[in-house]
């Protein structure tokens, strides 16, 4: 199976700023990072969050060419996606936009992070998101890993304190704030931490000289400019505990506070390695999956290894001591050897969906390099990182949940089963496709979960795997010359579950209910021959009970504690039947409308620090409009607040203005075709759209020219056809709909 590589040129600028680029022809958006080698753990002692207040500020404040424009506006406006993260050692803003806009977008970025201007009211609003954001995520598994994390931290280290920041450890000074806030970021913005990263169609040279006028931009570091070194943290403490409901261990092996660039791209070769399927069989049984980091996210200056399963202390302690001196076997040679050029060519994980996500990450680790200081060619690499007793080890307290029980009997009958089989146009999308053969399974309602291990095993056999699942159903997918059989054995060996409880933004579980589901178990495979043996396999599968497994233990019902303040999402969702021209439309009203309710829902009506639009396409399609607060407006179940209801009125009275858009302007939003960056996307893009009722994606309908008369009339079916409701879902799990 063809992997996708690219050739990367490295630029090294006078002001002390690095980039990289990479050519990719069949590339139709530009993504780019702009990485500053500055995070949490570079914060004064006095303002933790402040390096997390920043990064919200720089996408915020308003731009200095544009008085009523941030950021994430402009990109709004220019059909382009912004994001951006703060870890413990890199900040970085990172975006996707279509390749003609790239120069001045990027142009546009880099002049926000280099000299932005900083608003007192911006600052005071941004402080409320980043309460908001912290009171939503407080008990989350994510936070609870960080506070565990914390507690393995030298206590005279920075990193043994809060590292997300609220109002409480920001405070109400707003003076106070942007002086700390100008004196950050000259220390840290400058051009010794910048890293911009680009991946585009264009040519290398025209990239170049724009990654060159972007750093210009960036002032040279000052003499004063605190140092880049990473200060060791880690105390003598080995082992920590995570309070969460799934039974996993992540162990984590402190790298040297000075290593090369090449023996750091030596460790992320190991970490491809290892989730290639190396070390597969160094596992018990009751090992059911594993990921390899290098540099994760609360403990970038660490090689982690993150078991799913069950396992003791004891049997953690010989694991790690057994892994660290295979890992130190295998890292030996590498880490001993030279710098040299094996650098050059960026080859993305095998499961990569769309580049963006990789690349951004890949962005992140480079950045995060320049905090290593760099050996002199001389040096010699003093212990392995994977020594004896240098592992630390992270284990929740969840109590062991017992294996699957076996199933010794099956209905009469087994369920129908849609099918489909066929390319449906994807080798169109990536040649390779035609050649390759796939196969994919989807069960509504349980989760389908595989024999331990099986992604690994299947990567040996060069065989790509993924899965998603969701409350609303879950789905399996595998790519390779003999995907078809790998799918028959695992139907056999797999089990269903009940739904895991979700974590995350109450939003982003909210905007999940937009693309509808089917009823029943579905299958899609490339050929013909295989179709009724995975039918049937799948067909098995779904006759056996629903089964409790490790990892998926139903959330037991939040205590008012949990649930204080209160956090609720409501979303406005706009529904048509799905006929081409309307999908056109929603995804162009996605477009225009997005900027102009984020002003509206998050800054002018205050409705909460999430404000998204975002669209589920099928058929039927639908678009929602969702905010999300923490106002203490709390519901029971399957009622609505005065406090949800007021919000509710306000979604409307937004929704019903923005839908006056005059025909032109909504005719020139008119979105651009986007097709899939990698083969494995055009795969999951077609099942995808299959399970949604169309066997269209949205990028292969074609763009049809719509005169104003026509677009005209299409409006008018948003009173006639379309299908207005109202969801509301708080953070005690209440679900509530109403039309």
């Amino acid at each position: 199976m063809a992997k996708l590589s690219f050739q990367q040129t490295c630029i090294s600028l006078p002001n002390g700023a690095q980039g990289v680029l990479a050519q990719a022809p069949h590339l139709t958006r530009a993504h780019v990072s702009i990485a500053i080698a500055a995070g949490y753990l570079d914060e004064p002692r006095t303002l933790p969050g402040l390096a997390h207040l920043l990064e919200h500020v720089l996408t915020t404040a308003p731009l200095e060419a544009f008085s009523n424009i941030s950021l994430l506006t402009w990109f709004s406006q220019h059909q382009g996606s912004l994001n951006a993260h703060t870890d413990d050692y890199v900040t970085d803003v990172h975006f996707s936009i279509p390749a003609e806009t790239l120069e001045a977008a990027a142009l546009t970025v880099a002049s926000q992070l280099a000299r932005p201007a900083f608003s007192p009211s911006v600052i005071c609003a941004e402080v409320a998101a980043i309460d908001a954001e912290r009171q939503t995520r407080q008990h989350s598994s994510a936070m609870q890993r960080l506070s565990a994390i914390a507690t393995l931290s030298d206590p005279q280290h920075i990193g043994a304190g809060c590292r997300h920041g609220n109002a409480q450890t920001l405070g109400s000074d707003m003076a106070l704030l942007l002086e700390a806030l100008t004196a950050f970021h000259r220390d840290h913005y400058h051009g010794g931490r910048v890293s911009i990263a680009i991946i585009s169609p264009w040519a290398t040279e025209t990239v170049t000289h724009l990654i060159k006028r972007m750093a210009t931009l960036f002032s040279p570091p000052t003499p004063s400019a605190p140092s880049l070194a990473i200060t060791p943290r880690w105390s003598r403490q080995l082992s920590a505990k995570v309070a969460s409901t799934g039974n996993t261990v992540e162990l984590l092996w402190p790298l040297p506070s000075a290593i090369a660039r090449h023996q750091l791209i030596a460790l992320s070769g190991l970490a491809d390695s290892i989730q290639q399927g190396y070390l597969v069989e160094q596992f018990p049984d009751s090992i059911t999956d594993y990921r390899a980091t290098l540099a994760p996210s609360g403990a970038t200056d660490t090689f982690s290894l993150t078991l799913s399963g069950t396992a003791t202390q004891e049997q953690v302690e010989a694991l790690a001591a057994a892994l660290g001196e295979r890992l130190a076997a295998f890292c030996a040679t590498l880490l001993g050897t030279a710098p040299n050029d094996h650098d050059i060519v960026w080859q993305p994980p095998a499961e990569t969906l769309q580049l963006a996500p990789a690349w951004f990450a890949r962005a992140r680790r480079q950045a995060l390099a320049r905090r290593f200081v760099t050996p002199p060619p001389e040096h010699q690499p003093g212990a392995s990182p994977f020594a004896a007793n240098n592992a630390r080890w992270l284990l929740d307290n969840a109590s062991p949940s017992p294996s699957p029980p076996a199933f010794d009997r099956q209905p009469a009958a087994y369920p129908a089963v849609q099918r489909w089989c066929g390319q449906y146009g994807v080798s169109d999308d990536f040649a390779a496709l035609a050649t390759t053969a796939w196969a994919a399974c989807f069960v509504p309602g349980a989760v389908i979960v595989p024999s331990p291990l099986t992604a690994q095993r299947l990567a040996l056999q060069d065989i790509v795997f993924k899965q998603e699942n969701s409350p609303h159903g879950s789905w399996v997918i595998a790519m390779g010359s003999q995907a078809n059989h790998a799918m028959v054995a695992l139907l056999e060996d797999a089990v269903l579950a009940v739904s895991k409880a979700q974590e995350g933004l109450l939003a982003q579980q909210l905007i999940q209910r937009l693309t509808p589901l089917p009823a029943t178990p579905a299958v899609w495979v490339s050929h013909q021959a295989e179709l009724d043996t995975i039918s049937q396999a799948l067909a098995a599968l779904t006759c056996r009970s629903l089964t409790t497994t490790a990892g998926n233990t139903p959330r037991a019902a939040p205590s008012a504690a949990d649930t204080q303040p209160a956090n609720v999402a409501i979303m406005r969702t706009l529904i048509l039947p799905g006929s081409p021209a309307q999908r056109w439309l929603l995804a162009a009203a996605e477009k225009y409308h997005s900027a102009t309710f984020f002003q509206q829902a998050r800054y002018e009506h205050r409705l909460g620090y999430v404000a998204a639009v975002r669209r589920g396409d099928g058929a039927p399609c639908s678009l929602g409009y969702v905010v999300q607060t923490s106002n203490g407006v709390q519901s029971s179940a399957g009622t609505v607040s005065a406090g949800e209801k007021r919000i509710e009125e306000k979604l409307i009275s937004i929704t019903n203005a923005i839908w006056q858009t005059p025909d032109k302007i909504l005719q020139a939003q008119l979105p651009a075709l986007i097709p899939p960056e990698t083969p494995l996307a055009a795969l999951v893009l077609q099942w995808q759209s299959l399970l949604a009722g169309t066997h269209q994606p949205l990028h292969r309908l074609g763009q049809q020219p719509i005169d104003s008369p026509a677009l005209t009339q299409l409006l008018s079916q948003i009173s006639t056809l379309g299908h207005w409701q109202t969801h509301w879902l708080d953070s005690a799990g209440h679900y509530f709909v109403s039309d």
